[in-house]
């Protein structure tokens, strides 16, 4: 029997791009993520556009990238996630595979257990679009899993942010990690609320999540 974690990237295991990005790039408005606005494609298109008054290229902020490590024992976390409790990682994120890259190696993590989604870059090395490999939200992967009838018995999910609601729905165990203000006042009582991955081990420790 199968039994899936399905982890967001950012927020979860690396630091909010964006924010890396405002702050670097000393632009304000890049700070806001999905902590604080639910609508992800108004928040993409709102990004791209000031991107673009910028003058920031693709190029540009894949070096941004490059400085950033992810978030401290997140590699040790995956593994005992893999070896200890026995779980399939399966990354969902609606970051972008151009992104992200950096960090699959990493944490030593597949791109092919990673479902993300792409970015369209025109000649002028600017994003122009984002290419959705989701149409509704990311509980879509899990219910791709559910028609195709693998069991799914104890599995767990862990995000961050209004995006994430949709697939902590869906299984047995949803995490909130290190929820905003806003994010947790407005989630349902179910999710776990936590601030560490420690909190996490603890929980599938204790309620024998095997």
């Amino acid at each position: 029997m199968k039994k899936m974690a399905f982890i967001d990237m950012e927020g979860v295991l690396i630091p909010e791009l964006w924010k890396h990005f405002s702050t670097v790039l000393n632009i304000p408005e890049l700070a806001v993520t999905t902590r604080e606005v639910a609508d992800y494609k108004s928040l993409m298109n709102f990004r791209i556009n000031i991107l673009k008054e910028n003058n920031i290229p693709l190029t540009k902020l894949v070096e941004l990238i490059k400085e950033i490590d992810a978030s401290p024992n997140a590699k040790e976390f995956l593994e005992y996630l893999k070896n200890n409790k026995k779980f399939e990682v399966k990354i969902i994120s609606d970051c972008f595979y151009e992104f992200l890259d950096p960090f699959f190696d990493k944490l030593n993590l597949p791109i092919n257990n990673a479902y993300c989604h792409n970015l369209e870059i025109n000649s002028n090395g600017y994003i122009e679009n984002v290419i959705y490999n989701r149409k509704k939200g990311k509980h879509e992967i899990i219910v791709n899993y559910q028609k195709e009838k693998v069991p799914l018995k104890n599995s767990i999910a862990i995000g961050d942010a209004f995006n994430d609601f949709t697939m902590l729905h869906l299984v047995d165990h949803g995490f909130l990690f290190q929820p905003s203000e806003e994010v947790s006042k407005n989630s349902p009582f179910y999710f776990h609320k936590v601030e560490s991955y420690q909190e996490i081990i603890q929980y599938l420790t204790y309620n024998r999540v095997a």
